[in-house]
C-alpha cells in the first residue's frame, strides 16, 4: 500500500492485519494486529511477510540472501570449490 495507507495483510482464512512497530530499547519489534491505529504505511527494508500455516497470522521473516550484494554475485558452490582445490593437487 505504501503511499495510499497503511500495510495491510489479509491471509488466506480472509482475515485482515496491520502492520505495527514498537521500540523495546535499541531493538524494533515489528507485530500484526487487527487494530488498524497507528499502523506502518510500508514493509521494513529486508523484510517479507510469512504466515503461520496453523494459526493463519501473519509474521515477518528476513529475506534470504544469496552471495555478494544480495545476490548480484553469487557464491561458488562448496562442490565446486572442493573440485577446483583437488584438480591443483
Amino acid at each position: 500500500m505504501g503511499l495510499f495507507g497503511p500495510y495491510i495483510y489479509k491471509s488466506k482464512k480472509g482475515n485482515e492485519f496491520w502492520l505495527h512497530m514498537k521500540l523495546r530499547g535499541k531493538n524494533r519489534l515489528y507485530y500484526f494486529s487487527k487494530d488498524p491505529v497507528e499502523a506502518l504505511s510500508d514493509l521494513p527494508k529486508g523484510f517479507e511477510v510469512m504466515e503461520n500455516p496453523r494459526t493463519g497470522m501473519p509474521f515477518l521473516k528476513k529475506k534470504e540472501t544469496s552471495g555478494l550484494l544480495g545476490g548480484i554475485v553469487k557464491p561458488k558452490a562448496k562442490t565446486e570449490e572442493k573440485t577446483e582445490t583437488q584438480q591443483k593437487n
